[in-house]
């Protein structure tokens, strides 16, 4: 019996301690995960990105003396880019060169770094620092910029903030906002930038849209602002644009088309000088519509449109382009422009050649046009998909 008895106790302080053990490994494991729990996870892996854009242009315009002059442009632009990729963001530095044709070296301005950092969280995207004008995903008038003006002016200096909606077949949306710093002296007291927005909303694959953009210029310049020789009266420039539009894209209905758009726009503008003398000048406001309508085969097109309201621009008769970055012919009460053009576009590679025809009621200009960009990140992507 007594022998009995101590297997007995035996096996109850075995099993006693088996279970405490146990407790213990519990309690490790829950320790463990708790610290598991709290662990920031690594970063995906950091990878090596690079990039050469390469855009050209040729833009010769005639008989437009009236409003602008004459002028023949011929230039191509290289943009390489290194950087590095990680997280759904990219840290890039590099930057950019424009030669035009017969110049043996860039000139003063066509020629810049470009600096940026990028995310990419769901459906919002932005980018800070000196970065490409080709991020932009808003659909812009001519009113507020021509093509020639980007292609000299290919980055923005700042902040860019955008949103894109996930894609359905019933509804999108997409917006962006920017502030660019474009120029500025601080020992000159000068300030020079611009706020833009896009907003568009889209439904039924875009059967209808409907959306709108802003652009304001804040111009602090008194070496741009006042003439030679004047009294530096006129301090700061205000200027501010609008478009609201709305439009139907039927390429789904006429899939033999390329694009089959109409669109009506409302295109104003706000204009006012401030002045040492007499302070605040009033706002000069000034209204007008546009019609649009873009239709193309195969690669060939028009794209015609039409405006009419007031004439803009107040001060381009003093500044012309050293201000004003859209097209001089919105200057005319009426005016219609149609551009009769070719254009092939694959995943890395966009080529256009327009002729067109700029017509108002004191005026009848024509311009020959054509561009090439070649996106080679897009284009090392396409190849190494094969």
């Amino acid at each position: 019996m007594r022998f009995i008895s101590m297997i007995c106790v035996a096996l109850c302080l075995y099993g006693f301690a088996e279970e405490q053990k146990t407790t213990l490994q519990d309690k490790d494991s829950n320790s463990k995960e708790s610290k598991t729990s709290i662990t920031i996870e690594k970063p995906s892996n950091l990878k090596f990105i690079y990039d050469f854009d390469f855009d050209f242009l040729f833009d010769n315009l005639e008989e437009s003396g009236i409003y602008t002059p004459t002028r023949t442009l011929f230039g191509a632009s290289l943009a390489p880019e290194i950087g590095l990729n990680f997280a759904n963001q990219n840290l890039k530095v590099g930057g950019y060169f424009i030669l035009n044709m017969g110049e043996k070296y860039p000139s003063k301005g066509d020629a810049g770094i470009t600096l940026s950092y990028d995310f990419n969280a769901n459906d919002f995207r932005g980018f800070f620092g000196i970065f490409s004008k080709k991020n932009q995903i808003g659909d812009y008038p001519l009113f507020f910029f021509t093509r020639e003006f980007n292609f000299y002016h290919p980055v923005n200096n700042g902040v860019l903030l955008q949103y894109v909606s996930p894609q359905n077949s019933s509804y999108e949306l997409k917006a962006e906002a920017l502030f660019d710093w474009y120029g500025g002296n601080l020992t000159k007291r000068i300030d020079e930038f611009l706020t833009q927005g896009f907003l568009q909303s889209a439904f039924w694959n875009q059967k209808l849209f409907v959306g709108g953009s802003f652009l304001y210029y804040h111009t602090k310049n008194d070496e741009i602002l006042n003439a030679p020789q004047s009294p530096m009266d006129v301090y700061l420039l205000d200027r501010a644009y609008y478009d609201f539009f709305i439009g139907s894209q039927l390429k789904s209905l006429t899939p033999m088309l390329d694009t089959l758009l109409f669109k009506l726009s409302f295109l104003g503008s706000f204009e006012r000088k401030r002045k040492l003398s007499t302070g605040l000048e009033a706002f000069d406001h000034r209204l007008g519509g546009q019609f649009d309508f873009d239709i193309a085969y195969k690669g060939f097109g028009i794209d015609n449109g039409f405006y009419f309201g007031e004439g803009q621009y107040k001060y381009f008769q003093e500044y012309g382009e050293n201000i004003y970055n859209g097209l001089a012919f919105y200057q005319a009460k009426l005016y219609n422009r149609t551009e009769l053009y070719y254009e092939y576009k694959n995943s890395y590679l966009k080529v256009r050649a327009s002729f067109v025809l700029h017509a108002t009621p004191k005026a009848f200009a024509n311009q020959q046009l054509i561009t090439l960009t070649l996106d080679t990140e897009k284009l090392i992507s396409f190849f190494s998909k094969k």
